[in-house]
């Protein structure tokens, strides 16, 4: 992959009403669409978009490196994914860039050969993927209301956001939400690492009559994940704690977790992404792959991880609806809470 150029040009999708965490209030995000170009005309494209406040990369970061960047790719085609783990491998510190050089890579690849991603990586997706419905810090009216126009529009699971500075406040939420919708909707918590350990076990405690399917980064330390899953019946499931392959080794060999929340964008990208997926198969922990809040070129790497987990769980992919306009048309709608892959 010789006499290639790169380009980069800026986007910001804005929010039609912001997304409230325990962490952050997410009005708008901004990244970059990368496009590679060789010699004969094909182009590839990729989406690198940081996401500080959540472990990744500054935006500042991202743009200064692209600014003063030197093409050295070599990507041997019989060895594909280590060759690009080889090539990239200065990105180490950089993941949402490193996702964007990897995702324009292997689109390059893909129109190259005139081949799709699935089958230049040898993987077997499922056809169908189930999503999730998000909804942020809302007061349990709102989040009645929400939920229910959720479950209108086909979800099955919904993960609802908590962290509140009261924790009675998350719990009339959940047990309102609940009371909504009976037992046969899926319900799952992040605090988004918001709780102490000692918090987390009293918190859990009070949800388990709610039947929570998991809760979401509880607590940060791994320490704290293993002393509270002896102390909860409720499934635990990290996401921010997971910012690298290591991390994941560390939780998935704990015996502390149940489900790993997995991010394309954080964690530099879809080989990596598929890496982790693999080894959270061999100990029987539910991967569960979810978006950054990225463009919908970005949310194509997601929904192929997803899809690659070939599990029936419900992966948090729903995010383009948040967004007054996105860079392109969505290529993976939505529809009755299920992306239907052709």
């Amino acid at each position: 992959m010789n006499d290639l150029q790169l380009t980069y040009s800026p986007y910001i999708l804005k929010f039609k009403i912001p997304f409230l965490t325990a962490k952050t209030e997410i009005k708008e995000r901004k990244g970059f669409i990368l496009r590679l170009i060789d010699s004969n005309g094909f182009e590839g494209i990729g989406d690198a978009c940081p996401f500080a406040e959540f472990g990744s990369e500054s935006l500042s970061d991202v743009e200064n490196t692209l600014s003063d960047f030197t093409l050295k790719i070599k990507i041997d085609e019989s060895d594909i994914e280590n060759s690009l783990s080889n090539t990239l491998k200065e990105f180490s510190t950089l993941p949402a860039l490193r996702h964007g050089m990897e995702q324009a890579i292997l689109n390059l690849l893909c129109r190259k050969k005139n081949t799709t991603i699935d089958k230049l990586l040898n993987l077997k997706l499922n056809k169908r993927v189930k999503i999730n419905a998000a909804i942020g810090l809302l007061n349990p009216e709102e989040s009645v209301k929400k939920v229910k126009s959720f479950i209108e529009e086909g979800y099955k699971t919904i993960k609802v956001k908590a962290g509140r500075e009261i924790f009675d406040d998350d719990l009339s939420v959940i047990k309102s939400i609940r009371k909504a919708v009976g037992e046969n909707i899926k319900l799952r918590i992040d605090s988004n690492g918001r709780w102490k350990v000692d918090e987390a076990i009293t918190n859990l405690n009070k949800l388990e009559e709610y039947n929570i399917e998991y809760a979401e980064q509880p607590v940060n330390d791994l320490k704290d994940y293993i002393k509270l899953s002896n102390k909860t019946a409720i499934s635990l499931a990290p996401d921010e704690s997971i910012r690298s392959i290591s991390d994941a080794n560390e939780f998935i060999n704990s015996g502390a977790i149940s489900y790993l929340i997995v991010k394309p964008m954080l964690l530099g990208g879809l080989v990596p992404t598929l890496e982790i997926i693999e080894l959270a198969k061999t100990k029987n922990i539910i991967p569960v792959i979810t978006s950054s809040f990225e463009s919908a070129v970005g949310k194509a790497n997601i929904v192929i991880a997803a899809a690659s987990t070939n599990t029936d769980v419900a992966h948090g992919i729903g995010i383009t609806k948040y967004y007054e306009k996105d860079v392109m048309k969505d290529p993976y709608p939505i529809k009755s809470g299920k992306i239907i892959l052709n």
